[in-house]
């Protein structure tokens, strides 16, 4: 069931499964997203009911490409020499699993999600406006749509400074994860 989950996630993009969501709510519970953003100073619980939904429809995409990056890692990682000599001294499952297998599979999962936080940037332009959320992705929306140039390339410059220290945090956190790996 979770395979099945998480093609589905791999084969849906977020604004299809946002507006899917939108669908499904609306016939079903006769709920509609609110035409207007609430802050979360005025009115904290409404702003948390107004974020649920496009919470979910972004994460469920990359919590499948991280699940099906975790599951293959792992089971590449099982196969290797230290894993069966884990088996071989009666280690529990658990202990195999997580303490040899999970650990060692972890880096290429990291890059992964590294490599995706662009992906979610680029997904919240569209999502934020299908949920008519505000937000970076709903002001550059707006700023192509008036032509105004120096607000574009001002997020785009902001955009890619947040994913040059995204790049930075994974690879520091390799070096943290992995002491095989270390910068001079």
């Amino acid at each position: 069931m979770v395979r099945v989950v998480s093609i589905g996630g791999l084969a849906i993009p977020s604004f299809w499964a946002g507006i899917l969501i939108i669908l499904c709510l609306v016939i079903y519970f006769d709920w509609a997203p609110p035409l207007e953003f609430v802050s979360l100073f005025r009115n904290p619980w409404e702003n948390v009911a107004q974020l649920v939904w496009p919470i979910l429809s972004v994460g469920y995409r990359y919590a499948a490409v991280t699940a099906r990056m975790t599951r293959s890692t792992v089971l590449e990682v099982m196969r290797e020499d230290y894993v069966r000599t884990a088996w071989a001294k009666g280690l529990r499952e658990r202990a195999v699993v997580v303490k040899h297998a999970l650990k060692n599979a972890i880096l290429p999962v990291i890059t992964i999600i590294g490599t995706e936080f662009a992906f979610l940037i680029g997904g919240l332009v569209v999502t934020e406006t299908v949920f008519t959320l505000n937000g970076i992705g709903r002001f550059m929306v707006d700023a192509i749509a008036h032509r105004d140039i120096p607000v574009v390339q001002t997020l785009v410059l902001l955009i890619a400074c947040v994913f040059v220290v995204v790049n930075l945090m994974v690879d520091l956190l390799y070096a943290w994860l992995d002491p095989r790996i270390s910068y001079r």
